[in-house]
């Protein structure tokens, strides 16, 4: 509170508590010329200031209040007057305070700001001013003090200055607009931009910075929305003075006065040209495989889907080519995964020659498969396209490391046509299918060779067939739904010992029991049948106790599991666990596989007997030529394939085939087993031309082993 104000307070030490002040006082130029008593009007002063103020003479004694500091300290004014300091506002605050009021009565006016140290004031920031009142004689009398809570007003000012320090720092370009379209503020990052200061900035029409075509094409339109009370956000590109070429996302919100109207628009510019770019270069990445720089298989589909909505609409035609090379595994073998890349990029870089008529779109699939969309084909035009295809890859050359590999890939198509009324609409996975299809069985006919898909075709059908039963094999396989059957070996030489065959069953998902031969042909086709032979093995040695005793369990393997080491492994640390069981057991292994796995079935099969196991050559006599290996081949038994055993009762030719094969494995020493033997008169002429034990319908049907306990 300055002096001025209490220029009246000069007469304080001559009044006495509750004595009035006098009703007149000179003042400058004449006469008090306002009708209402000047202390009055000093009062009024004083309780407009609201600061909390008192009077003390030299004893620290209060002699006079304002209503402001009776409120800050709760107290009545006859609770105050007369009372020293340090009763009202406590010893610690008079104790830090009497040094600045021993000052003043020296003469010193001080201004000081304190943080509240009272339990009611703790959190508070306080101004305090102390002024020193003269007397007539030029002493000092008494101080004033006056006290102000100003905690709110620096809180404001703090976020005043930050909110200041941030809008000075910050890169974004900020601006205030009026409604003339003329600035009225902008920071520095803006006036940087251009080149110029923030304070050349006020006044300036939009139109004077950008440009009219600017402002009147876009500029004008965004603001008059802002203006009308709308946010407003966009991004554009913009070529900075210095000509590069600069992202830039602008929001603007409208700025309210106190009586809400808009008087200007608030403008950030915020530069995201690095984030554009990376974003630009992350939408390419996950279009673009990163091998060969074309399409990857998600831009494919996208592209897919556009071709198939196409079709459909506007009955648009086009073809979709898989590519799959032929022994890609050898040039991975022979040159490396580097030396393969390096013939993918070439592969990729002869189909990029072809997008140039803008009606081919290549893409990767992913490892050495490659697709190509053919737009407005036919089947004709996609076959010829496939054969030029097969054609120019072969007559490739790929040199690495001082190898040079030849190229061939199989091509399959898969037409896009209108669908055909009330037919299930086309989508990109069943197209991709169709063609993988296709191109899958120009493999398996030879390779090099474009195939086009057609759903009626008894090959097609078949791959079809083939892959449904792939997948019911590999649902079982995962929900638990296999189940092994026995069928009786019934001995007839008076020596051999009873057997049963161990038989895998597929369950589907109503409990029923489906035929085994298609499915076990494709699970062993697709590389399922190890999985499925682990299971097998697993499950009868942790029950073959459960079997009667003096019966051995014939467990069949496949040719897969026959060749491979890992299988091998699994296998005899299997037995080795379980010593006892590997006694009751037989494998029986295909000829085909034995033949095909000579070294590795030779190995296993030594094994096998070294601990105990039986060992027989199954489907024996189909289709081989020559039977020197079987000196060398360590066996227990030979099962006569059924196409042999045939019309064995009435057709001569096939004794004579039978009694051949039994000479061969008695001069080995080693027993025959005939199947399909379905009546009593086959079994008594097969018994008669030497066979050991015979198998088939006559003899027992399979039957589910119970409990995994033999039923029956």
């Amino acid at each position: 509170m300055s002096g001025s104000a209490l220029s009246s307070l000069e007469d304080v030490p001559e009044l006495q508590a509750g004595q009035e002040a006098p009703t007149q006082a000179a003042v400058p130029g004449g006469a008090w010329p306002i009708s209402v008593d000047r202390e009055v009007v000093r009062s009024a002063v004083i309780e407009m200031n609201r600061a909390g103020m008192f009077v003390c003479d030299r004893d620290y004694r209060i002699w006079d209040v304002d209503g402001a500091f009776l409120d800050m300290e709760n107290l009545d004014r006859q609770e105050v007057i007369g009372r020293h300091l340090a009763e009202i506002v406590g010893p610690r605050v008079f104790s830090l305070r009497k040094p600045h009021i021993d000052n003043a009565f020296a003469g010193q006016a001080c201004r000081l700001r304190v943080q509240g140290i009272r339990a009611r004031m703790v959190g508070r920031l306080f101004e305090v001013s102390i002024q020193p009142v003269e007397a007539p004689g030029g002493d000092v009398a008494c101080v004033v003090v006056s006290v102000r809570d100003v905690s709110q007003f620096e809180a404001m000012t703090e976020r005043l200055s930050l909110h200041e320090e941030i809008v000075r720092q910050t890169t974004d370009r900020i601006s205030v607009i009026g409604t003339d379209f003329r600035y009225k503020f902008t920071n520095a990052a803006n006036a940087a931009f251009y080149g110029m200061q923030p304070e050349e900035f006020r006044g300036l029409h939009v139109s004077e910075l950008i440009g009219n075509e600017r402002f009147d094409g876009r500029a004008r339109d965004y603001f008059l929305r802002c203006f009308a009370g709308a946010s407003v956000e966009y991004e554009h590109d913009l070529v900075a003075p210095a000509g590069e070429t600069r992202s830039l996302r602008v929001r603007m919100d409208p700025y309210r006065d106190a009586d809400g109207t808009v008087s200007a628009a608030i403008v950030v510019m915020r530069d995201i040209t690095a984030a554009s770019l990376m974003e630009r270069e992350l939408r390419r990445q996950a279009r673009e495989d990163a091998l060969t720089g074309l399409a990857n298989r998600h831009a494919l589909q996208a592209e897919l889907e556009d071709v198939i909505a196409r079709a459909g609409a506007d009955g648009e035609t086009a073809a979709l080519l898989t590519i799959d090379l032929d022994d890609f595994k050898i040039v991975n073998d022979i040159s490396g995964h580097v030396g393969g890349d390096a013939l993918l990029c070439q592969i990729a870089g002869l189909l990029k020659s072809r997008e140039a008529d803008g009606r081919v779109r290549c893409a990767r699939l992913g490892g050495d498969e490659f697709a190509v969309v053919l737009h407005g084909a036919d089947a004709k035009e996609a076959l010829a396209f496939g054969n030029r295809l097969v054609h120019d890859l072969a007559a490739m050359r790929f040199a690495w490391g001082g190898v040079t590999h030849a190229v061939a890939a199989s091509v399959g198509i898969a037409l896009i046509e209108p669908q055909a009324e009330g037919g299930l609409p086309l989508t990109c996975f069943e197209l991709l299918n169709r063609a993988d299809r296709a191109c899958l069985y120009g493999k398996e006919i030879g390779g090099a060779r474009t195939v086009v898909f057609r759903p009626d075709a008894e090959e097609m059908i078949a791959r079809q067939m083939d892959v449904g039963n792939v997948r019911i094999v590999s649902e079982a396989a995962e929900n638990g739904r296999f189940q092994l059957h026995t069928m009786p070996i019934l001995p007839v030489d008076g020596r051999s010992p009873p057997m049963r065959e161990v038989l895998l069953r597929v369950i589907d998902e109503d409990g029923r029991v489906l035929a085994p031969a298609a499915l076990i042909g494709s699970a062993e086709r697709h590389g399922l049948m190890p999985r499925i032979d682990r299971w097998v093995v697993s499950t009868v040695l942790a029950n073959v106790d459960k079997v009667e005793a003096g019966t051995r369990l014939s467990i069949n393997l496949s040719g897969l599991s026959v060749g491979d080491p890992d299988f091998k492994d699994f296998l005899l640390g299997a037995l080795d666990r379980h010593p006892d069981a590997a006694k009751r057991l037989c494998f029986e292994i295909t000829e085909t596989a034995a033949v095909r796995s000579l070294a590795t079935a030779q190995a296993l099969t030594g094994e096998l007997r070294r601990r105990g196991c039986g060992v027989i050559l199954d489907d024996f006599g189909s289709g081989l030529s020559s039977f020197a290996y079987l000196r060398h081949f360590p066996v227990d038994a030979l099962k006569i394939d059924g196409a042999i055993i045939g019309d064995v009762v009435h057709d001569g030719f096939q004794q004579t085939v039978v009694a051949g094969l039994v000479a061969i494995a008695a001069k080995l020493g080693v027993g025959v087993i005939a199947e399909y033997v379905e009546t009593a008169e086959m079994q008594t002429v097969l018994r008669d031309l030497g066979v050991t034990q015979v198998q088939g319908f006559h003899v027992g049907r399979p039957a589910p082993w119970v409990g995994y306990g033999l039923a029956g």
